[in-house]
This record gives C-alpha cells, structure tokens and sequence, in this order.
C-alpha cells in the first residue's frame, strides 16, 4: 500500500505540464513528502474540470460522506485502490467510470523485503519530472474531493512482500484516460502507463537527506 508520494514541482512547471491552472495557486506548496496517512491534500485535475488544476484530500470517500476521514480510513484504507479488484458491485466503481482525475507526482515511495530486511525505494522520472498518477475521486457532503491512486495488485508469490504498482499514465493519454470512454480494459492491460525504463527506482538513503521526516520511515 503507497501512502508517500513526492511534489517537488513548481505551480508554473505544473500548469505547463497540464496545459492548466490552478484554481487557487496561492495555496500550492512544493512538498518533498505528501504523507497520506496523516489527511494530506494532493494536486489534481478532474474529468469534470480537465482545465482546473484542483486540490483533494488523499484516501478515497463514499459519494456524499459526511463523517471524518480518519474513522472512514481506519477501517478502510483507501489511499490506493487495486484496479483488479473494481468491478459494478464494488462501491468505488462507479467513480471509476464517471468521476476519474490525474493525481499530480514527482515521486512515490514503495518498500519490499531483501534479503529478510526492509529496504525503501524511491521511484522518480528521469530528471525528476513530473507525471500523474490514474486517480479517482468522489464529491464529499461539503463539496471537497477525496481521491484514491489506481494500482495494480501483487499476486504473484514472489511480489507478496512487495508494494502494489501505481498506474502512472503516459502524458499522451492524459485526455483519454478523462474523457468518457470505458478504461477499465486498457488499466489493466497497462495501455496506458509510462514505459517503465522512464522511471528510475533508488534506495532513499541514496537520494536525498530531505526525504527523511520525523520517522525516518517511508510507507
């Protein structure tokens, strides 16, 4: 389950990338760790507003909640929803058909176990650009958004100790993975993801010294 990711970027190189702006870029903080686990925000861009670039809180809610996000997510963890396991009679599907956004990235951190120890990686574009996550989201009772990042879950006896792999989508499908067509198909044939030699995966004790938060934990 993913619950760090990374935004380093600027708001202008973020408008740039998305051709969009931000609703209240006064509000934009470039943050080295969006921790999802203590109700974070993230930038993203919805298929209701694909021009807007808007904030929402990380960790997917029912249609109209109205009760906290902390006692929905202690129950239910929904920073990360496994794509392979949506289907009509899932609740989170009916999002995944009409309400899809892009979540805005510079990175995201994963850990799996090596050598019967626990290693943290950090995975990045090359050049650290930015890229965008497959989201979903939902309109709260008060008319915030809360979002959930597709993954692609880990089944295979040798990923068990392993995190789930986000659904990075290649910037050319930006507009179709908004539009209204039916995408569960191409999610989970990996149509449109990033080439996977885009991303470059590193132990975060060789990144950066500013990835370090009070924990020294990463996931």
């Amino acid at each position: 389950m993913i619950s760090k990711i990374s935004n380093t970027a600027s708001l202008e190189e973020i408008e740039s990338h998305l051709q969009s702006k931000f609703d209240y870029g006064q509000l934009y903080t470039p943050k080295a760790i969006i921790n999802g686990r203590k109700e974070a925000t993230v930038c993203l861009v919805t298929n209701d507003a694909p021009h807007h670039i808007q904030y929402g809180i990380w960790g997917l809610l029912p249609e109209g909640y109205t009760d906290s996000w902390k006692s929905f997510q202690a129950i239910y963890n929904t920073l990360e929803i496994e794509c392979e396991s949506l289907s009509p009679r899932t609740w989170p599907y009916d999002a995944l058909k009409y309400r899809r956004c892009l979540i805005l990235a510079t990175g995201f951190f994963t850990g799996e176990v090596v050598n019967k120890s626990m290693q943290s990686y950090y995975t990045s574009l090359r050049n650290n650009k930015i890229f965008c996550f497959a989201g979903i989201y939902n309109v709260l009772e008060d008319g915030f958004l809360s979002c959930g990042i597709l993954s692609h879950s880990n089944k295979t006896p040798e990923a068990q100790l392993k995190h789930s792999q986000p659904v990075l989508i290649a910037q050319h499908n930006y507009a179709y993975y908004l539009s209204g067509h039916d995408v569960l198909e191409l999610i989970l044939n990996g149509t449109f993801e990033l080439d996977p030699k885009e991303q470059v995966k590193q132990r975060v004790v060789d990144v950066n010294t500013t990835f370090y938060d009070e924990f020294n934990t990463y996931f």
